[in-house]
This record gives C-alpha cells, structure tokens and sequence, in this order.
C-alpha cells in the first residue's frame, strides 16, 4: 500500500491460516528513525549515540501493592467500551466512519489482487 506521500504499507493478513504457531494481532512497523513491534509485548527500536537499541514495554505489571489491577481481555474491553458508549451516549472508540475506512481499504486489497491493478482512493 503506498500512502500519498510516498510511505508504503506491506500488510499481510489471514483469517483462516492452518498453524499450530498461533500469532495473533502481531504488528511490526519500520521506520527511518525506529521501528517496534509487538508479540508478547511492546518492543521499540533503534539508534541513539551511535549504538543500536531496543526496548521491551511491559504492559502487565501490577499497580499498587493495595490494588492487582484489573485483568480484561481486549475482547471484553471493546465489548465494554461499546457498553459504556451506548448507555452514555458518548463517541465509541471506534466510529463507524473509521470502521467504514476500513471496509474500503480492505475492498480495495480484493480488486487490487483480482484484477493486478492498483486501487486509488481521493
């Protein structure tokens, strides 16, 4: 996917891929002054002082010694935050223009690969 100015995307993506290895929402973004990734956890990196470096953000660790934090999976958290969305009529985390964006992008990967030619968006 090249951006208008001139990025490039490379996505790969499967809804239905027979492994055993299962490695799921696993994102990896390069860039010119860094990159990160995720798996397990966060992991950003890159060069400072001349040195290469990088970095693992540890999202599980607990608060405060009176308080173990609260364990929801991403799955309850959309569904909560929908929840919380509808009954106080508030913005959701996701809008469905964005969603609607999404559909579009992913529409315009099928024709570009049922037909070979590049999908244009204004």
């Amino acid at each position: 996917i090249v951006m208008k100015n001139g990025a490039t995307v490379m996505l790969e993506s499967s809804w239905a891929l027979n492994m055993l290895d299962t490695r799921e929402a696993i994102y990896t973004l390069c860039g010119t002054e860094g990159g990160a990734d995720v798996k397990e956890t966060l992991r950003i990196n890159g060069e400072k002082f001349g040195r290469l470096y990088d970095t693992d953000i540890q999202f599980n660790v607990k608060g405060a010694d009176f308080f173990e934090g609260r364990k929801e999976s991403m799955h309850d958290k959309e569904i909560r935050l929908w929840i919380e969305a509808v009954m106080n009529d508030t913005e959701p985390m996701t809008t469905p223009e964005q969603a609607c964006v999404v559909s579009e992008i992913i529409e315009a990967i099928y024709e570009s690969n049922r037909t070979g030619n590049a999908v244009y968006f204004d």
